[in-house]
């Protein structure tokens, strides 16, 4: 029995199952565009419209006006600096340059000082004043009008993470400041923490804390004998380390920045240090001064209390 014989036909392409990508090799262009290219053709017209470099050149010139157009309504709305913020931004500029000079004139003012210092003491120990040059030096470091160096703390208080927290003020003497920051009232309890803890001399990040120093707030600023002072803030105490510490951490001050961490999330950190150096007071000036008499008492006195405990009081 014979398998019937199918009928002849023609040849099946390779191909035959890749219909899609054979034609789109063969017909790279739409039928539809094809068959106008024809119709054009056998018109006598050429394949392409001769208004296509027409559009291509309008389509150039309208990006470009549009982006034209972008920019100066940008520009128009970009708010325009009023007449506030020019004399805003010149105050700023002139408190600057303030500053930098009263920086520079405080840095001279040490330098002449120290040199006047030199110039007293070998004067008073070519003339046998050698017990009153030691006087008056005692008397210079509890005036904080020199610099001390020894051993100490440094005790550095910063704002929370996130100053702005939730958190009550409760009874806290904050004095406005927003929660979670670090205020004038916050310093001046640390510094007269340390100065009951027995600290000899006593600065905040570089300015010396003397009888006439003031810790005060101007805003949310903290100011120090009228100038700002910015986070974090570095207490500087001399005196011995151990004895600093351990008499701070168990007094009212150091309870107080306890219950500050706790409750506010303000930072604070208590270090003892082997060698430190508080700067002299440049505010100190010379009230009066006295000729020497019969009684040999200081020739001088200054603008502070020679006291180490009254010195030491923030006010």
């Amino acid at each position: 029995m014979t398998e019937p014989t199918r009928p002849a036909g023609p040849a099946r392409r390779p191909d035959a199952s890749m219909t899609l990508l054979t034609s789109m090799l063969e017909r790279p262009l739409d039928p539809g565009y094809q068959e106008a290219t024809d119709r054009r053709r056998a018109r006598g017209l050429p394949a392409s419209s001769p208004s296509a470099p027409t559009r291509s050149v309008v389509v150039v010139v309208m990006a470009v006006l549009t982006g034209f157009l972008f920019a100066v309504s940008a520009s128009a709305l970009r708010p325009r600096p009023t007449a506030a913020a020019s004399v805003k931004e010149q105050l700023v500029s002139r408190i600057e340059t303030l500053q930098q000079q009263g920086s520079a004139q405080e840095a001279k003012l040490a330098a002449l000082g120290t040199q006047v210092r030199e110039y007293e003491a070998a004067e008073l120990t070519q003339s046998g004043g050698s017990a009153l040059s030691a006087r008056i030096g005692t008397l210079e470091v509890q005036a904080a009008a020199v610099a001390l160096t020894g051993p100490g703390v440094t005790l550095t208080l910063d704002d929370a993470p996130s100053a702005d927290t939730d958190a009550a003020a409760g009874t806290r003497p904050s004095g406005g400041f927003t929660p979670g920051r670090v205020s004038s009232s916050d310093l001046q309890i640390a510094v007269n923490g340390l100065w009951a803890a027995g600290a000899e001399a006593v600065s905040i990040n570089g300015h010396r804390l003397s009888a006439t120093a003031a810790i005060r707030f101007a805003g949310q600023a903290v100011i120090v004998d009228f100038r700002p002072l910015t986070r974090p803030y570095v207490v500087t105490a001399i005196g011995d380390a151990d004895t600093l510490t351990s008499r701070f951490e168990g007094s009212f001050s150091g309870a107080y920045l306890t219950q500050l961490g706790d409750q506010y999330g303000i930072q604070t950190d208590l270090a003892g240090s082997d060698s430190l150096t508080v700067p002299a007071d440049t505010a100190v000036r010379l009230v009066h001064a006295e000729p020497l008499g019969l009684d040999p008492t200081p020739v001088a006195t200054t603008s502070t209390t020679p006291s180490p405990s009254s010195s030491g009081g923030a006010r």
